[in-house]
């Protein structure tokens, strides 16, 4: 069975589907465009005020459609019988064809269900296992952002669903809440992608967000200091595989966000 492809695009982004359509039509895989939202997910609250404190500030419009966008990926995996997965992008990226042109061998070996394919920050990892064209799949022992790309089975994508009962942080924060959902992050390295520079609205809407009031800031200290804690924790574990042998990390309690 080949593996199937979601790309997460607005409409009318025709210079970036039609680059991505290129990529994809050359590996010769089972894909199709998703219409990226433009406005908060549905059946999700989203919490201003708790969005001060547990992120520092609001979100943006932006960042309220690219969580409804990734929600929606999700649920339609949940929804679409005799699917099992999916690789999820977004549609600014360069992407290795020789990798993802042999996703179906990728799957039947991969020991994880949710895998990243590319990261925001460069961070310390340790080694699980090899993989295709000499690339390892790795735990991150530190959150790495970004949702541009990735693997996700039926499972993993039950349980971001079940750990997210509203909107108070952007959706790549909760994908690395790994203490929270009790999924371990893990990605290929090196990454098969690469992110295409079109220019984000979504990073300078974030620098016109106004500060916080006094009250809020002590709030956010408070909230930091316990994610903190419970971070420091996890990814100390993380660490600890690189010194014993090898093995799947326990999974952490399914709780709700905040």
């Amino acid at each position: 069975m080949k593996p199937a492809f979601r790309i997460i695009s607005l409409p009318g982004s025709d210079e970036r589907r039609r680059a991505m359509a290129r990529q994809m039509e050359q590996i010769g895989a089972d894909w199709q465009f998703f219409d990226a939202r433009r406005d908060a997910p549905e059946r999700l609250r989203y919490r201003p005020q708790m969005a001060r404190w547990m992120r520092g500030r609001e979100l943006t419009p932006g960042e309220l459609g690219c969580f409804a966008s990734h929600v929606a990926v999700w649920r339609g995996l949940l929804e679409t019988p005799g699917l099992d997965g999916l690789c999820v992008f977004e549609d600014d990226l360069l992407i290795d064809p020789t990798f993802f042109g042999r996703m179906a061998e990728f799957v039947r070996e991969c020991p994880l269900g949710y895998v990243r394919f590319y990261g925001k920050l460069p961070v310390p990892t340790t080694r699980i296992c090899d993989t295709i064209g000499r690339r390892q799949i790795v735990y991150f022992e530190r959150p790495v952002y970004g949702t541009q790309a990735y693997w996700i089975t039926r499972p993993m994508a039950e349980r971001f669903l079940a750990s997210i009962p509203e909107v108070v942080r952007p959706i790549d924060d909760e994908m690395d809440r790994c203490w929270a959902h009790g999924v371990p992050s893990a990605g290929v390295f090196p990454y098969p992608v690469i992110e295409v520079d079109f220019g984000s609205t979504i990073e300078g809407a974030r620098r016109s967000l106004p500060a916080l009031s006094p009250g809020d800031a002590l709030h956010r200290q408070y909230h930091r200091a316990i994610e903190k804690v419970r971070r420091v924790s996890y990814y100390g574990r993380v660490a600890t595989l690189g010194r014993r042998p090898l093995g799947p990390l326990l999974p952490a309690p399914l709780e709700v966000s905040a």
